[in-house]
């Protein structure tokens, strides 16, 4: 019979900061034993406003709870909340579940991968996102602006310099003297048709050929095509590149039927589903054979579920990628997924980081040679620093429902 004491929650707080055009939300999971505190860290600006709402209510009932009931927990408020599941519920199911696994794995003195059934690799290796849509997108904040293709070039050369095997970007226009997003799928243009132009494929292919010219040919090269079309649109798309070498094409698709028709035209490898929650929301994909890659975002869906997603992933021969385009904590929570995962593909990062982001944290993620270093400190391998994120006050918004071009 098990002697262990309980370690039982106290607390739940939520915390916001500025994060240059967006916020950065955390999680704090305070415990009995004042040296074990639980940290995660979530999202509301990716179209999920009111996740810390749901996780103040879930977290009255998570309160006496044992840190070591992950599992309990997450049964049991799934079945309150089983009228209204994924969503901002899963994703404050997600949140509280991976501060638990941080207190867990401190109160064992042990890194967050030894939970998860071992670390599989010490490096992960990665592709740098958004290159360079941040430097178009968000030049005040990240600095390098790119205004035109001759810049979009240099970003590239610039992947390839510092070491990186791969790099991703996004949809931009570039015939009207500066680049910008194409982004209809999040209303920027609003254009609900989502229909693909002559003029957006011409723009594609441009950015894609200024990609190569700056990476060379060795660097892989993805492209995210997001929700920006519909299968008609997304086949025009793939047609236009089918000649280009790339390491895959990103699309979101909530019929993975239609999907599946797409991938069956495509030249290229296609990922998808970042924005699905758990095993039975992946289970219609990898049935109709509608992915090469299964993009799971553990920040919202939990880590220890997410180990769950890729383990019926594998079983259809499919790999996984984390979706990881949050702050640093965020990175050390999928790196230690990408670690233990067998069926690992490549793990997203963002490299354009703010400036004093590294002011928020007590170790940031460290990046060598293009593959990400396993950390073994216990937990996720980083605390975030209460009084640096105080400091930076939240906007009032931020991420997609701010979003201007700037």
């Amino acid at each position: 019979m098990s002697t262990r004491p309980l370690l039982k929650v106290t607390g739940v707080e939520t915390l916001v900061c500025d994060a240059g055009w967006r916020n950065y939300f955390f999680l704090k999971l305070s415990t009995d034993d004042p040296a074990v505190t639980g940290w995660s860290e979530y999202d509301e600006g990716f179209g999920s406003p009111g996740v810390g709402a749901v996780i103040e209510q879930l977290a009255r009932r998570l309160v006496g709870y044992d840190v070591f009931q992950h599992e309990r927990f997450f049964t049991e408020a799934s079945c309150l909340t089983r009228p209204a599941p994924g969503s901002v519920i899963g994703q404050a199911l997600g949140a509280l579940e991976n501060a638990m696994l941080d207190a867990k794995a401190k109160a064992l003195g042990v890194p967050c991968y030894e939970l998860l059934g071992g670390k599989l690799r010490g490096t992960v290796p990665v592709y740098w996102s958004h290159c360079p849509t941040w430097r178009i997108n968000h030049p005040t904040h990240y600095g390098k602006r790119v205004t035109d293709l001759a810049g979009v070039t240099r970003a590239a050369a610039e992947a390839t310099e510092r070491g990186f095997k791969a790099l991703k970007t996004n949809l931009f226009l570039h015939d009207e003297g500066d680049a910008y997003a194409w982004r209809p799928g999040f209303a920027v243009p609003f254009e609900p048709g989502l229909n693909v132009t002559p003029r957006l494929l011409r723009n594609i292919r441009a950015h894609l050929e200024a990609l190569r010219e700056g990476a060379g040919p060795d660097t892989e090269i993805l492209i995210d095509l997001n929700f920006n079309a519909k299968p008609e649109g997304m086949l025009r798309i793939l047609r236009e590149i089918a000649d280009l070498p790339l390491f895959w094409v990103e699309i979101d698709s909530t019929q993975p039927q239609a999907l599946a028709h797409v991938r069956q035209h495509s030249a290229h490898p296609i990922a998808s589903c970042e924005t699905v929650f758990g095993v039975r929301g992946f289970l219609p994909y990898l049935q109709h054979q509608a992915i090469d890659v299964g993009i799971v975002d553990t920040v919202w869906n939990g880590v220890w579920q997410s180990m769950k997603i890729a383990a019926a992933c594998d079983a259809y021969d499919v790999n996984v990628a984390p979706h990881n385009f949050y702050g640093d904590l965020c990175t050390l929570m999928n790196l230690h997924f990408a670690a233990a995962v067998p069926n690992l593909r490549v793990m997203e990062v963002d490299v354009d980081r703010l400036p004093w982001e590294h002011e928020l944290y007590t170790h940031g993620p460290e990046i060598r040679n293009g593959e990400l270093i396993v950390p073994d400190r216990p937990g996720w391998g980083t605390d975030p620093i209460e009084a640096a994120i105080r400091a930076r006050p939240p906007k009032g918004s931020g991420g997609l429902l701010q979003y201007k071009r700037s």
